[in-house]
């Protein structure tokens, strides 16, 4: 894994020496994606600079270090990523007469375009990549990300600018760049906890969207082309829907497992005793001819720990089993790696487990397999649950029915419906079963859809309460194209929720964790012959009866007892009510009394002081947004 960078002498401004000098500033930030090596390059003319980070993980000699030039001298290319079929790919290129000088997959790349082209060739690879790409022929520099969005590429641009990077902090090595904040992407943050694709925090940056390849050349055309979509994809195969049984899906996720498990360097998984991380660590184990590493985070709080589980099934496949134990101590050491490592602000609280997993599994080996994109392809979230129940037994009923039970609901404290949730199993009640029931309230009067959707991912509702500017994003949420696309509720969320909270949420979590602590993490359930089968699979072999990812646990029923497979769904979650109140509360209103957040002119404080108090009397449980607000400050100074 690496960090990339670079950026475009669109007006001769630099010299040679301001170019290497501004260049080595931009891959310094990058160190932690690639501590081993690092490699700049200026074109002749002066007009462009790339810089890479190396994280050695194939073909450790530093002949594979980077930028490096295809064999035609054509090509220059600085690119972060692992091609897992770069054999297959090298094996059809030496056919074809092509030498080769490393065992790298770098080189693989540079050589698969000069043979097929650039985009022919870009569609051969499998893996995680994001790639910048120099034609010295033509005078074009490319951008080139993989088709889900594993891996991260920013770009600033602007009538005079253009430049790139793995993360934003690089960006920032520009002095004379602008980064004033998109008033509607805080909209949007504040809404999801994360900032939608192809937007950042800031109003000149955006992202390569997953599937994408960007084009600009010297007189500053831009153009951007999908390569693979998603959609298109999806909606093709929900067509062609076929009954597909356990043992296809099984086959095909060990090859990809096995391609993904190509190292030159130690590698283990992240085994969090749930349906897909165990399925990685059985099928990884499965592949090993000696015992793979399996790390895992523990909670003390029984209702978030899944360790013990973790650790019952690391017995049962016989791995190396590492485990530690979420502390209160090290909560605020934590918060500040993040504030560092994720440059825009991220709210999704389970960064902090992500973060301390992802340390003590670098203290092993340097790349890991995890068990993300699940959920999305196989039906794994509880709100596929809830829209199942409540298209049956909400959109079909008569207003009236609903007006009462809205007024029920409502009649009731918070805390009631709460202590009730305990008594009830976890799909259905558990943890916060009132804050649920308040949301359900909501839409209990309405019948859209998409506003059901809307709701359920959403901290809060009306956000002219919270922004002085509310205005937000248009977003891929609720695209018409996408409703015409996909009638059926299910699948419309779970097309929404791959093409904008894996890659923007889960995704984004895990590279910027992982990358803090040099350490790869690789993700076979994504790889994209995995997701088109998925979408080739008919709802009920994943959801049914409130049940999901039911075609991943019959494959599972084959090495796990049923008590192992068969239980609530725990998720990642961390105990964050309690340490908002016991460990951060005076910062917290430090921030909603200070004069310095009060003068950035974006939040209605006054507002937010009043759920803050109803959050610290135990009237609402507002911990995520909360916990939304304090990041956001928490960034604020360190990037402002």
């Amino acid at each position: 894994m690496c960090g990339i960078s670079g950026f475009l002498n669109l007006n001769n401004n630099f010299s040679h020496n301001d170019l290497k000098k501004f260049s080595l500033n931009m891959s310094s930030t990058l160190e932690r994606r690639g501590p081993d090596s690092f490699g700049i390059w200026v074109e002749k003319e002066k007009k462009l600079t790339l810089s890479h980070r190396r994280l050695s993980i194939i073909d450790l000699n530093e002949r594979s270090n980077q930028p490096m030039h295809s064999s035609n001298e054509r090509f220059v290319i600085v690119y972060n990523g692992e091609i897992y079929n770069y054999l297959e790919i090298k094996e059809k290129l030496i056919k074809k007469n092509v030498k080769f000088k490393t065992d790298s997959d770098t080189e693989v790349i540079l050589e698969c375009i000069s043979e097929f082209g650039l985009e022919d060739g870009i569609k051969q690879l499998e893996g995680m990549f994001s790639i910048a790409v120099w034609d010295k022929k033509l005078k074009n520099l490319f951008l080139i990300r993989d088709r889900i969005g594993i891996k991260p590429l920013f770009f600033y641009f602007d009538s005079k600018n253009f430049a790139f990077a793995s993360e934003i902090k690089a960006l920032k090595k520009l002095p004379w760049l602008d980064f004033s904040i998109d008033k509607q992407a805080l909209s949007s943050y504040v809404r999801l906890n994360y900032v939608p694709a192809p937007y950042s925090i800031f109003s000149k940056i955006k992202k390569i969207e997953p599937g994408t390849i960007l084009k600009i050349n010297l007189n500053q055309k831009i153009s951007i082309k999908k390569y693979w979509d998603l959609t298109s994809i999806a909606k093709r195969q929900s067509f062609n829907k076929r009954l597909l049984n356990e043992f296809d899906l099984e086959l095909l996720l060990e090859k990809k497992i096995k391609n993904h498990m190509i190292s030159d360097v130690p590698l283990g998984v992240f085994l969090s005793g749930g349906i897909d991380s165990s399925l990685v660590a059985i099928l990884s184990q499965k592949n090993s001819k000696k015992k793979i590493s399996s790390f895992t985070i523990g909670f003390n709080e029984q209702s978030y720990n899944e360790a013990d589980d973790a650790r019952k099934i690391s017995k049962i496949i016989d791995t190396n089993h590492y485990e530690k134990y979420f502390s209160y101590d090290e909560f605020e050491r934590l918060i500040e790696n993040i504030v560092f490592s994720y440059d825009e602000p991220f709210a999704d609280s389970s960064q902090l487990p992500t973060m301390l997993l992802s340390e003590i599994t670098k203290k092993k080996v340097t790349v890991a397999l995890s068990g993300d994109g699940g959920d999305e392809l196989f039906g794994g979230y509880y709100r596929y649950f809830m829209a199942e129940n409540y298209k049956k037994f909400i959109f079909d009923q008569p207003l009236i029915f609903k007006n009462f039970l809205s007024k029920l609901i409502y009649n009731l404290p918070v805390n009631f419906w709460n202590n009730l949730g305990v008594f009830i199993p976890n799909k259905f009640g558990g943890r916060q079963f009132g804050d649920k029931l308040y949301k359900l309230a909501k839409l209990l009067k309405e019948s859209d859809e998409n506003c059901f959707y809307e709701r359920i991912i959403s901290n809060y509702n009306d956000l002219s309460d919270l922004l002085v500017n509310p205005a937000e994003k248009n977003k891929k949420l609720f695209d018409k194209h996408i409703n015409s696309l996909f009638p059926d509720l299910i699948e419309r969320m779970q097309i929404v929720d791959t093409l904008t909270y894996l890659p923007d949420d889960i995704l984004t979590k895990v590279d910027r964790a992982s990358m803090f602590n040099s350490l790869e993490i690789r993700v076979p359930f994504l790889d994209h012959n995995i997701v088109e089968f998925a979408w080739n699979l008919p709802i009920n072999q994943k959801i049914k009866k409130g049940n999901g990812k039911i075609i991943l646990k019959k494959i599972l029923e084959k090495y796990l007892p049923k008590n192992l497979i068969y239980k609530p769904k725990m998720g990642f979650g961390i105990p964050l009510g309690k340490f908002i109140t016991e460990k951060l509360k005076d910062e917290i209103e430090f921030f909603l009394n200070s004069k310095e957040v009060k003068n950035q002119n974006l939040f209605k404080l006054d507002h937010y002081k009043r759920k803050w108090s109803e959050h610290l009397e135990g009237k609402r449980n507002w911990q995520f947004l909360i916990w939304n607000f304090y990041i956001f400050q928490k960034w604020y100074q360190k990037w402002n």
